[in-house]
């Protein structure tokens, strides 16, 4: 989904009529600003001329590696959809995220602890080598990723998979923008 295909909105990455897609510029012109980059106007390789500026913000849709599986700059921030409510997804480097009634990570999310379905530690997001890791912790009614059981950690990204805790309880993936809102 582009977003010249949606009605324009106040609200970068936005759309009222498509609120659940991801609304990303296609690129195809990205490796020919890759090479761009690496030589600055005045000849010196990857910007080591005095004076260059550090850390400039990107503009409006330019690419910052912030896209799903890109490999430069800083992680993409994700977060769970569970039961109406935000959990946020620790970065690379952290402790996992833990998903279950009891689970600390999911302590804010006011509908939890009646779905007894879900066991109190159902199951977990980690990082591997730069992959995002769902693996289920011994749970009762199990994790489903697109309707199959998992037996072990499956890598998931935003978008790409169906996710289900238990029977019945849908939870969804989602890249967060600069503001903490789902983009």
């Amino acid at each position: 989904m582009t977003p010249e295909a949606c009605p324009t909105s106040p609200r970068r990455g936005f759309c009222p009529v498509h609120e659940w897609e991801r609304l990303v510029p296609e690129r195809t012109f990205l490796a020919a600003e890759l090479e761009e980059e690496a030589v600055d106007p005045a000849g010196d390789p990857a910007g080591d001329a005095v004076g260059d500026a550090v850390d400039e913000p990107a503009a409006a849709g330019e690419a910052t590696g912030h896209e799903a599986g890109g490999a430069t700059g800083p992680p993409v921030r994700l977060a769970l959809v569970l039961a109406g409510a935000l959990v946020p997804v620790r970065d690379e480097g952290g402790a996992p995220t833990l998903l279950g009634r009891d689970a600390p990570d999911c302590a804010h999310v006011p509908e939890l602890s009646a779905l007894d379905q879900i066991s109190r530690a159902h199951a977990e997001l980690s990082w591997h080598a730069g992959r995002l890791l769902l693996t289920d912790t011994g749970s009762a009614n199990g994790t489903y990723v697109d309707d199959e059981r998992i037996t072990g950690p499956t890598q998931i990204w935003p978008g790409s998979h169906r996710l289900r805790l238990a029977r019945d309880v849908e939870v969804t993936l989602v890249a967060l923008d600069e503001f903490g809102a789902p983009c």
